[in-house]
């Protein structure tokens, strides 16, 4: 039997893999690393329930009824709704939109804008792309907090709300998934991580108070004299302002709004700013899934600036660029040429950072016609349980005039959709690869298909490449060859290494530029890049008091609000709702939902769970196990208990990403992060209460 080198693709780390073929060309094993998301390739490849002809729907939306047809009369009709729409009601009025995959992004981007659409979408207007630009406000660059790659000069943790050993691939083999010796390590998670069961300070704070415990700590920093007061004179931006901000921040309020101890929390600060160089480890979306997420995640990164770890060895460094391929998704056409994008109206300082409109807007756009009107969308990827409010979701996707989507199974959107496509997966379509790594090194590798595709399914990047051509735009998509289309992208690697990027299954190792441009300026460390340019800020420092959001009619210093919906901020609603919701925790049998419907994976977690503490458990007579219902002001869901002293008193934490349990049928989509548009996935309010159904019943089919 042949072997094939390939890469995995059920999350973004793209590790290497080796799949083993039969005689006949078909996959029989995957080596890889030792993570159960390589093992269920072949299960997804093989399953039954695989979508693996282009379907067109016969009965009412919703109603799961499709009818198989050609892949010609799937595009053609595709392409003549779109044009319709266009014609009728202008191109802006048709989204496109990208979920997972994202290899084939670039096509689906361009084909939007190609098209005179500026409202191309993803998946990351609820998800990394706020920590992102919270951070670009604030340092001018993305920082580095969740890197495979431990340094050995740190010398204290804080790991804020991430456990990487249930989603920070290699999980218990990475770097920073245990305690070491030597290097105190600070844990703030409202559950009890493994991680947190080994930190010197566990701080279990309240759901979405993040921002308040990070602004009680530099109130403690300043008060002890624990700044490095240099660094912020040279390059501090509003630094008085900020101090002056934070010294309302006493232990004891901010224990109070957080629920700890006020002696855990001058420990932890003593801790961080005592030692060193210091490290923050967060998780790229738990600060800002909240009400007020974008400030909490200033908050707590400006600790690193406080204290001078910013961009230092053992720190937070600079996430830096390295060499990767052209651009093909025609971003600076849409910049130049098109009308404002959806979100531009209300979160301009997002939109300004981020290439894409914002998808939470969505449903208001199709519904309510604001900020703009939505009236036909193409997707790929795309599940309605990843908007708060799910269903309403749904239903907007129900009063489309059309909608087309591709993905390997059926799920709540494709069954609303006219037109459904089967998607190729990793294993079989080819793909131009360019992971960022970590802060200085990157990979670039040319994976080519290591098997055929399953019935008629094609890649979705090849699906958008043919859409372009019947829309009348062959020259701009290559004539619908994904060969030569992925070629022009390689363009933007030097000639020098383009060859064995595509040769070597391997891959190659790049590094960013600006390690040589250290050197030549005498820095020998690869450190302080602000050293040669300063901050890429407004004001060229580090922003505590930021420029841009002031302009934007925002607050410039990262300001603390309770969560829109709290037992603070809304008691009258707790009386009804008493329990704090949160959700998301990760584990390493499933990416969001795209592994419910593999039978390997589903037997670690065969439940959609709500973890509670056994003293909220028992006020509600809730046994381990028992089927329970929670409700929120928007819905009710029905879950399977877990009693557990690892979650907060007060507080529910519902699994997400389940179809037929879905958690965000209960969140809220209308009070937004003002700034990012992010909804309040992690700090809501519930409540839990046991169903006289046994907790079996819970497993409907998936789906």
């Amino acid at each position: 039997m042949a072997t094939v080198k390939s890469t995995c693709y059920e999350c973004d780390a793209n590790c290497a893999i080796d799949v083993t073929l039969d005689p006949g060309g078909e996959p029989v094993k995957i080596e890889g690393p030792d993570c159960p998301r390589c093992y269920v390739q072949l299960d997804r490849r093989n399953h039954p329930d695989r979508l693996i002809h282009p379907l067109r729907r016969v009965g009412p939306r919703g109603g799961g009824e499709f009818e198989r047809i050609s892949w010609d009369e799937a595009l053609d009709t595709i392409a003549e709704r779109l044009s319709a729409t266009r014609a009728q009601h202008g191109a802006e009025t048709v989204a496109f939109f990208a979920g997972y995959t994202k290899e084939a992004r670039p096509q689906l981007q361009r084909l939007a804008h190609a098209f005179g659409s500026p409202n191309y979408m993803t998946e990351s207007g609820c998800c990394f792309s706020s920590t992102k630009v919270a951070e670009e406000v604030t340092f001018g660059t993305k920082i580095k907090t969740s890197s495979t790659v431990a340094s050995e000069a740190t010398r204290c943790l804080l790991v804020w709300s991430t456990n990487p050993r249930g989603s920070i691939p290699p999980f218990h083999q990475h770097a920073l998934a245990r305690a070491k010796p030597g290097r105190p390590m600070i844990v703030v998670d409202p559950r009890v991580t493994p991680l947190a069961e080994q930190a010197e300070v566990h701080l279990q704070i309240r759901p979405g108070t993040d921002g308040a415990l990070a602004l009680g700590m530099h109130h403690l920093i300043f008060a002890h004299g624990w700044q490095d007061q240099a660094f912020l004179d040279e390059w501090g931006n509003g630094v008085e302002a900020f101090r002056d901000y934070v010294a309302a921040f006493t232990p004891e309020r901010v224990a109070a709004i957080c629920g700890i101890a006020v002696a855990d929390l001058e420990r932890a600060a003593r801790l961080y700013a005592t030692h060193s160089p210091a490290q923050i480890m967060l998780s790229p979306t738990s600060t800002v899934q909240h009400s007020n997420g974008f400030q909490n995640h200033r908050a707590v990164i400006l600790l690193a600036a406080v204290t001078a770890n910013i961009d230092r060895e053992g720190g937070n460094r600079f996430f830096n660029d390295k060499v990767t391929p052209k651009p093909i998704d025609l971003f600076d056409h849409c910049l130049k040429n098109l009308p404002p994008r959806i979100g531009d109206e209300t979160f301009p300082v997002w939109t300004r950072h981020w290439p894409a409109a914002q998808s939470m807007l969505l449903p208001d756009a199709i519904l309510e016609g604001r900020p703009q009107p939505i009236r036909a969308l193409l997707a790929m990827g795309i599940n309605t349980v990843m908007w708060p409010h799910s269903q309403r979701m749904e239903q907007a996707l129900g009063a489309l005039d059309f909608f087309a989507a591709s993905d390997f199974f059926h799920n709540p959107a494709t069954r609303m959709a006219d037109i459904v496509l089967p998607a190729a997966t990793n294993l079989e379509r080819t793909a131009l690869i360019a992971y960022p790594g970590c802060n200085f090194r990157g990979e670039l590798r040319y994976r080519r298909a290591a098997v055929k595709p399953r019935g008629e399914a094609r890649p979705d990047a090849e699906v958008f490449l043919d859409l372009g051509v019947r829309l009348g735009m062959a020259d701009q998509f290559w004539n619908g060859d994904l060969e030569a289309c992925w070629a022009e992208a390689a363009e933007g690697i030097p000639e020098s290494i383009r060859e064995q990027v595509y040769n070597d299954p391997d891959g190659v190792t790049v590094f960013a530029g600006v390690l040589d441009e250290l050197v030549e300026h005498g820095f020998l460390e690869g450190d302080r890049q602000y050293r040669l340019k300063g901050f890429k800020t407004r004001s060229g420092k580090v922003e505590f008091d930021a420029g841009e959001l002031r302009d934007a009619g925002h607050d410039g210093l990262p300001v603390w609000c309770e969560p829109a919906e709290s037992p603070v901020s809304t008691p009258e609603l707790a009386r009804d709702y008493p329990l704090v919701l949160t959700s998301g925790a990760r584990h390493k049998h499933a990416t969001h939902s795209q592994h419910q419907y593999l039978e390997r994976m589903r037997r670690a977690v065969p439940d959609p769970l709500v973890e509670l503490h056994p003293h909220d458990a028992a006020a509600r007579g809730i046994g381990d196990g028992d089927a329970v219902e929670v409700a929120s002001p928007r819905g009710r869901v029905r879950f399977v208990a877990r009693v557990t002293d690892r979650i907060k008193p007060g507080v529910a934490h519902c699994a997400h990403g389940w179809n037929h349990a879905n958690v965000n049928e209960l969140t809220d989509d209308r009070r937004l992060d003002p700034i990012s548009g992010f909804p309040a996935f992690k700090s809501l309010l519930c409540q839990v209460t046991r169903t006289h159904e046994d907790s079996g019943d819970q497993l409907a089919e998936v789906g």
